[in-house]
């Protein structure tokens, strides 16, 4: 099919839930710090070159990392230049909107984020899907008050790149394209939060959304088994035959939970 499509937790139109009208948020830039841009040049390094160990040390989570890092190989896909980023004016959490690139160095159709969270001395970044505590999650709600999903989280450059490919050397790129980005599957789902705007900052959100991230987490451990058979599936179309099923068990396992939040002008 002539088109690529958007993950599927991405599609979970948890930002329907916020004010109709759009918030004017006066934006502060702030540097990333040093340590978190090379926290995530070690992720670039270590999901390029499929290295679990190296990625699970770097990891909220710190495992299962295997998942990814195969899928990210198999897929011939890598992390490529943050696009864009936010930090708290505590500077111990980030927000990343990052590229992926294919094998020949091309941006994805489909940007990917990254939470980065500062423990003690020791920042990492939310790879592998995790029970986010409370305060991250109101943290990143606060960074992105204001932002609009589909400015950051597709690289409208790319898809356009992909709608000149001719019809007869289409089919195949594509195949190729929307299992790329079905890689998703194998991250944590970050680019929720771009989709959220302020609802995070209501209380009873944060709260329904740890237990969203908990079953997130739970469907993840539950079928490793399978994630990690279709993480070294090196067929694009049997890759998403593999998940298709995958996919099934996550929209029941987060089903509801949009529907249990609270819009943030009434909250």
């Amino acid at each position: 099919m002539k088109k690529w499509f958007i993950p599927l937790l991405l599609v979970f139109m948890l930002g329907a839930c916020g004010n109709e009208e759009e918030t004017v948020v006066e934006e502060t830039d702030r540097a990333l710090p040093d340590a978190v841009t090379n926290v995530y040049a070690d992720y670039q390094t270590a999901l390029e070159s499929g290295d679990a160990e190296a990625l699970a040390s770097i990891d909220y989570a710190g495992r299962l990392t295997e998942i990814p890092a195969t899928g990210a190989v198999t897929r011939q896909l890598s992390p490529g230049e943050i696009y864009k980023s936010w930090v708290n004016e505590e500077e111990d959490v980030a927000f990343l909107v990052h590229e992926m690139i294919d094998e020949e160095g091309n941006p994805l159709p489909n940007r990917l984020s990254k939470i980065a969270v500062k423990e003690g001395d020791e920042w990492s970044l939310v790879i592998t899907p995790v029970a986010l505590p409370k305060d991250v999650i109101a943290e990143v709600g606060e960074l992105l008050i204001g932002v609009q999903a589909n400015e950051y989280g597709v690289n409208a450059e790319a898809n356009a790149r992909l709608a000149e490919i001719p019809e007869d050397e289409a089919g195949p790129i594509y195949d190729q394209v929307n299992a790329q980005t079905d890689y998703m599957a194998l991250e944590a789902d970050n680019n929720v939060f771009l989709l959220m705007a302020e609802t995070l900052t209501v209380e009873e959100n944060q709260t329904i959304m740890t237990d969203y991230f908990k079953a997130y987490e739970t469907w993840y451990t539950d079928n490793e088994e399978t994630l990690r058979k279709a993480a070294a599936t090196e067929d694009p179309v049997e890759y998403i035959e593999v998940l298709d099923p995958l996919k099934t068990k996550l929209e029941e396992a987060i089903d509801g939970y949009d529907e249990q939040l609270v819009d943030p002008s009434f909250g």
